[in-house]
């Protein structure tokens, strides 16, 4: 008779392959690291393969292992939409989400009240982060689901909006006159900063940083009481204290992709219903957002 894979050694598998510790991957699948460790064992006697190596820095998948982790991801998944499509309850549980830290003011005002509705029996946790820590904690498997800013080598994630990225300045001042520009900026390490620095660089306008703050409201206000100039999403902006920029100062077609991206181990069901949650709250803000930026007045 052939062998079968065991769903809860698979389960313990993918877990350690993401925490890359046995104590972190006990935690999260609620056994003793003796217990992890023992599964380990009987997974790699089951498939012939040595699955894990084992250092000083801690555990790497093998060859073996990379193709197995694979297709576990695979089958948990599958398993999970089995189970939900012949099931009647409504979906249940607790549920920690990812939030990037400049849209968590709109997530707790628009997408909660929303999830609270229409799943009801879920126990939401949120943590607030840049996207790109984000995307470290979903792969350390201590988040479940998280937005994060669309980047190119990151391909295989779910859409939930899309919004233009614009330069903007204070109604009250023409910061386009001066000469450098005085540009506001992120410190931290984020995409949106990667993307303002590469655009005044090609544009070859001359400019200098004024201001620099790993918060966005703070950028926000610098532009609004007439300090600077900033590249920012549109969602968040204000309306009427800013205005776009003339064109043939700095002219931006960026559009910025906010996907949602989770652990291996969520059912497939939930994901779907999230992401309709996530997309429900995004048009109801899309709306406001839509008034949010004045034009640029000649």
């Amino acid at each position: 008779m052939k062998q079968i894979l065991d769903l809860e050694l698979l389960r313990t598998f993918v877990m350690v392959a993401r925490t890359g510790e046995l104590k972190k991957a006990a935690l999260k699948v609620y056994r003793s690291q003796g217990a992890v460790s023992m599964q380990i064992k009987k997974l790699e006697e089951l498939t012939g393969n040595c699955l894990l190596e084992r250092s000083n820095r801690g555990i790497r998948l093998t060859e073996a292992g990379q193709t197995l982790l694979s297709y576990s991801e695979q089958l948990l998944k599958l398993s999970s939409a089995a189970l939900a499509a012949l099931s009647d309850t409504d979906l249940a549980g607790k549920l920690s989400f990812g939030i990037p830290t400049d849209y968590a003011q709109s997530f707790l005002s628009f997408f909660m009240p929303i999830l609270a509705t229409e799943l009801p029996n879920l126990e939401a946790r949120i943590i607030c982060d840049r996207s790109r820590n984000l995307r470290e904690l979903i792969s350390a498997g201590e988040l479940d689901i998280a937005i994060v800013a669309g980047e190119s080598e990151h391909s295989d994630e779910t859409l939930l909006w899309s919004e233009r990225l614009l330069w903007v300045a204070p109604s009250s001042a023409r910061l386009e006159e001066q000469s450098p520009l005085p540009i506001a900026m992120y410190e931290d390490s984020c995409i949106v900063r990667d993307l303002c620095l590469t655009q005044l660089k090609t544009s070859g306008q001359p400019y200098r940083i004024v201001f620099g703050s790993p918060v966005l409201d703070n950028i926000v206000t610098a532009v609004e009481e007439g300090f600077a100039i900033s590249l920012l999403p549109e969602s968040l902006l204000p309306g009427h204290k800013t205005r776009t920029l003339p064109t043939d100062i700095l002219h931006s077609n960026l559009v910025m992709r906010m996907n949602m991206i989770s652990s291996p181990g969520i059912d497939t069901p939930i994901l779907r219903r999230v992401s309709e949650c996530f997309q429900q709250a995004s048009i109801s803000q899309q709306k406001i957002a839509d008034k949010s930026v004045s034009p640029v007045k000649n």
